[in-house]
Order: C-alpha cells, then sequence, then structure tokens
C-alpha cells in the first residue's frame, strides 16, 4: 500500500463525534486528527465527578504540519487549543512523537507548546529534537523538558517514570522498510498507569510501524512481559492478513483502535467490526489489565 512519506477484538465502537467532553475521562484514548490521540490513563474518578484520584493526561503525534492533500487538516482553534492547553487539553502530562515525519510531528507547533506549557514533558526521537532545534522560537532550555530516544530496529529503551505514569520505547520499522524511509527512528511508546485492584490501564501509539510480524521477533519478551489494554494502530495494520494473531500473540494486545486514517477511509474500515479514528472527540474505552 502506498503511503505518503510519514486476542479478539472489542466489541466496542466508535462513538459518534459530539462535543468534546472537557472533564476527566479515565481509562479512555479520544481522536485529535490524524496519528493524534489523547489518553487518559488510570484514576478512579466517575464521569463528570472531581473527588478521588485523576487519570494521568498524555498526548501522542497530536500536532502536524504536512497533510500531503490525504490527511485532515487541524483547524487553527484545534491547534491553539494543544499549543495552549486549553480544554480538553489542560493538564497534560507528556507529549509523545513516534518519528520526525511532518504528518506526525511539527517541529514549529510543538516549540511553542513547550514554551507555553511549563510543567510539560516531551518523549521523542532524537531525530525530532533535531529539528526543533531549527524551529523559530527555539529555546535551548526547552530541551531540557525533552526526553530523547535513540534505538536501532528492535531496540526496547528503559522505562522512566513521568507523572506516576510508566513510559517504555521500542523501535521498529517505518511501514515500506527496507526500500522506503529505512533512515527514520519510529517509535512505539507502551504507556502505563494504574487503575487500581493490582490492574494497569496500559496503551501502544505505534506511529507509522509496519506490521510484518518478524520485526518484532527481538522483541518478543519485552512485548509479552506486559499485556497492553489498547494498541492504537496506522489504519493498513487492519488490511495485514492474520491481524488477530498479530494484535493478541505478537503486540500483547487486548484491543485495537486504528488511526491515521485517511479522509477518503478505505472501504475495509467501514466494512470491518474494529474501531478506528476519523474525526476529533471520538473516544474508545480502555480496559485495564494485569
Amino acid at each position: 500500500m502506498a503511503l505518503p512519506s510519514c486476542a479478539e477484538a472489542p466489541n466496542d465502537t466508535v462513538a459518534p463525534p459530539t462535543e468534546l467532553a472537557t472533564g476527566p475521562n479515565p481509562n479512555t484514548a479520544t481522536a485529535i486528527l490524524n496519528a493524534g490521540v489523547m489518553a487518559e490513563l488510570g484514576g478512579d474518578l466517575e464521569r463528570g465527578d472531581t473527588a478521588g484520584t485523576r487519570p494521568v493526561k498524555l498526548l501522542f503525534d497530536p500536532l502536524y504540519d504536512d497533510h500531503w492533500g490525504t490527511f485532515e487538516v487541524p483547524p487553527p482553534e484545534l491547534v491553539e487549543a494543544l499549543v495552549t492547553g486549553a480544554p480538553p487539553y489542560d493538564g497534560v502530562a507528556a507529549v509523545f512523537v513516534s518519528h520526525a515525519h511532518g504528518d506526525h510531528f511539527s517541529e514549529e507547533q510543538l516549540t511553542a507548546m513547550l514554551a507555553a506549557q511549563a510543567d510539560l514533558v516531551m518523549v521523542a526521537p532524537a531525530q525530532a529534537l533535531d529539528r526543533m532545534r531549527e524551529a523559530p522560537g527555539w529555546d535551548e532550555a526547552l530541551a531540557e523538558r525533552i526526553r530523547t530516544i535513540e534505538l536501532a530496529n528492535g531496540e526496547a529503551a528503559e522505562a522512566i517514570a513521568i507523572a506516576g505514569a510508566t513510559i517504555e520505547a521500542f523501535r521498529s520499522p517505518h511501514s515500506g522498510w527496507p526500500d522506503r524511509h529505512a533512515e527514520v527512528h519510529n517509535i512505539t511508546f507502551r504507556v502505563s498507569a494504574p487503575a487500581g485492584e493490582g490492574l494497569s490501564a496500559r496503551v501502544m501509539h505505534l506511529g507509522d510501524a509496519d506490521p510484518a510480524s518478524e520485526h518484532y521477533e527481538a522483541l518478543t519478551a519485552f512485548l509479552q512481559a506486559r499485556r497492553t489494554s489498547l494498541a492504537m494502530v496506522p489504519y493498513w495494520h487492519y488490511a495485514q492478513g492474520g491481524f488477530d494473531a498479530l494484535l493478541d500473540e505478537t503486540f500483547n494486545a487486548h484491543a485495537a483502535v486504528a488511526m491515521h486514517v485517511p479522509i477518503e477511509a478505505p472501504g475495509y474500515l467501514a466494512r470491518g467490526e474494529r474501531p478506528f479514528f476519523t474525526e476529533v472527540g471520538q473516544m474508545v474505552e480502555i480496559v485495564p489489565v494485569e
């Protein structure tokens, strides 16, 4: 499939896009646009309540410059809310960048985001920081809040902690490898937060990871060590033969939602039963796991 640079599934379906919820939504993943997802992990709030433990709020690939005539163009008000931390994007603990392609990453907007939100931490491949250092408005002091990752394909990084969440990461080839984008460091993030009763809410965001199962053989021990609640996969993974096995056995994930869906979504997405994100505010549940 030509692309621009860049266990059994649950019965969950993507909710119709309505007014974007602004309150805390423990253990949910909410679409931004394109590959952008907001995850709220852990916490014991019931929706609308203000007591108890608030979930940790995280953003994955939220800002991008290039749409290639294929993906939605973020409206200015969405970009402004993400950059400034306006609800529902307030209180974000960390923002994650899978790789430094323009349809996943905006060096200028992310620089502005870090400058506007003094407590925000960014986790990204070193290639992204290299580009941000060339962005207008860059201040080298911002680098103190950027955790960079530099790995070979098939390698996993040591876990770090941010705001009570455990951050793990590994590199696997960008889709199209080795003929295309072999030099791109595509990072998958696996992030967990306690969800009570000995369970964790755990998500993986795969960026533009190639779906071929052989890419993950060196990561078997890493992937099998912890079950993932929700794998956020690029949409073409759904077209992969044997996706059930890829999800359950290789990724060791309970459920999936597809992201990075083009404006003209392929018909197999609508014909299938698995959820996929196409509009701001669509939401799926994250089921806590052991």
